[in-house]
């Protein structure tokens, strides 16, 4: 997955030069989320891409670090600290690992990578947060539901001819897919689920830079 993902930032894919979840800007319900004071402590920012709601929270005071899988990105997200002059730190890491990270943080968010796991792999992930954050810290799990994902699925589609329509429905079982009990089964284990709201997650269309807004979870996790 490396190699895909470094690809697609690279400007190596269907999308071009930027993927569509490369928005310019910090998804929304992170600005919501920081301004009603639901963001604390050292941050951890799961699958930052290239920075953008790490750097918005590092703009804020926070102490902030921003991991992926994708030296591109991280590289990206680096030279967007250096040019706005903002302290945040980067780092390429395995999210299902997260060695060398026990106990650092607070809070996480994540905008788009629970939803990039099934089942176990979910699950692995949650333990991993578990491990790099400490005693009753918060997890805001930002992740487009199955709705959401047809939405722009159906639209990159139309923009995009290298992008296939929608596949028909695979009969997968519910906890397989993009619902919130997939949310609540992956972090059913070391953590308290205190809330899954439906919201929006913002994408774009990269060959109009067309944002849009299609439903998503968000969830609120508590470690114990």
């Amino acid at each position: 997955m490396t190699e895909v993902f470094d690809a697609v930032y690279r400007g190596e894919s269907p999308f071009g030069k930027r993927p569509p979840w490369d928005i310019g800007a910090p998804q929304p319900a992170y600005v919501a989320l920081e301004e009603a004071g639901l963001i604390g402590g050292a941050v951890l920012d799961a699958g930052c891409g290239t920075g953008e709601d790490a750097l918005h929270l590092a703009g804020k005071g926070y102490a902030v670090t921003g991991l992926d899988l994708s030296p591109t990105a991280i590289s990206l997200a680096r030279d967007k600290a250096g040019a706005r002059g903002l302290d945040a730190v980067f780092e390429v890491a395995d999210a299902l690992d997260l060695k060398g990270w026990e106990g650092c943080f607070d809070t996480v968010i994540d905008s788009g990578l629970a939803h990039t796991f099934e089942g176990d792999t979910l699950r692995s992930y949650a333990a991993a947060l578990h491990r790099a954050c400490r005693p009753g810290a918060v997890a805001h799990i930002l992740s487009i539901s199955d709705r959401g994902s047809a939405e722009m699925q159906a639209r990159l589609a139309e923009a995009i001819e290298e992008i296939p329509a929608p596949l028909p429905d695979n009969d997968e079982p519910p906890c397989l897919k993009r619902s919130a009990d997939h949310l609540r089964h992956g972090f059913a284990e070391g953590w308290t689920v205190e809330s899954i709201d439906e919201t929006h997650i913002r994408g774009i269309i990269p060959t109009t830079s067309e944002l849009l807004d299609v439903h998503a979870w968000l969830g609120r996790f508590r470690r114990s």
